[in-house]
């Protein structure tokens, strides 16, 4: 059992990214796993550091940082209908069609990511595409102060799961649809949460399978009950106060 002091609540904050700026953070925590650690998108093609695309527009995102030293973390998107069209109908069919009232109440969650240094004591089989087989050796300073006990990438994406369904609920969103690895989508069943195989697996940089979740199931998760209580703030909030802070200060 984590302790209070070891919960989410207690170490980490998540945020809705609302702004370029705040947008570009996931942009670059995505190059860092995707592109550097995995290599699963080409790095050339993004001299800037940071790894997006044509769907990034069309979605809300969603930062976890370290409370105390404020790192950034990790990330993940919802990815609205884009004419019509889901991220994952361009990889794998699904076995019925999807009407167009239930595309409206519907997201596709992608882009789930923790950069290495937070993941540093965790089993690869939960990374999002999986770990590169070499263990992690060097021991970042930084990650050293904060990252004391095993379960930090378990609680992150958790903590990245409910202030997305947060978000979701107060926007009428009713499903969301992912394509994920087999040890993936086998971790999110472990906790308990319901997925539904809506097609065949294919081949997406090692084999995927696209699944449907409903939010309410999401939500009825008895996981919540006992942490992940604070959802999210939303980057400009709480940056705009921060800046209008220090202006006071320097006049002060």
């Amino acid at each position: 059992m984590v302790s209070e002091k070891q919960s989410f609540d207690n170490c980490f904050e998540v945020f809705l990214a609302d702004t370029p700026e705040s947008r570009q953070i996931h942009y670059n925590l995505r190059y860092q796993v995707y592109c550097e650690e995995m290599g699963f998108e080409d790095k050339t093609l993004y001299p800037d550091e940071m790894e997006s695309d044509e769907w990034d527009d069309n979605a809300v995102h969603f930062l976890v940082r370290h409370k105390i030293s404020g790192h950034w973390l990790g990330g993940l998107r919802l990815v609205f209908n884009k004419n019509g069209t889901l991220p994952f109908e361009k990889h794998s069919a699904s076995h019925q069609p999807i009407s167009h009232v239930k595309r409206k109440a519907s997201v596709e969650m992608s882009r789930l990511c923790v950069i290495k240094e937070a993941r540093r004591f965790s089993s690869k089989r939960f990374a999002p595409y999986g770990l590169p087989e070499q263990e992690i050796s060097a021991e970042s300073e930084k990650v050293r102060s904060f990252y004391n006990f095993k379960n930090q990438t378990r609680s992150m994406i958790w903590g990245l799961f409910k202030a997305a369904v947060d978000y979701s609920s107060e926007n009428n969103l009713d499903y969301w649809y992912f394509i994920v690895a087999p040890a993936l989508a086998c971790f999110i069943r472990r906790e308990g949460f319901e997925l539904s195989q809506i097609g065949a697996p294919c081949d997406h940089k090692g084999v995927r399978t696209p699944y449907e979740i409903s939010v309410k199931n999401i939500l009825q998760n008895p996981l919540w009950l006992t942490d992940y209580k604070n959802g999210f703030a939303v980057y400009s909030d709480v940056f705009k106060e921060q800046a209008s802070g220090m202006q006071k200060t320097a006049y002060a």
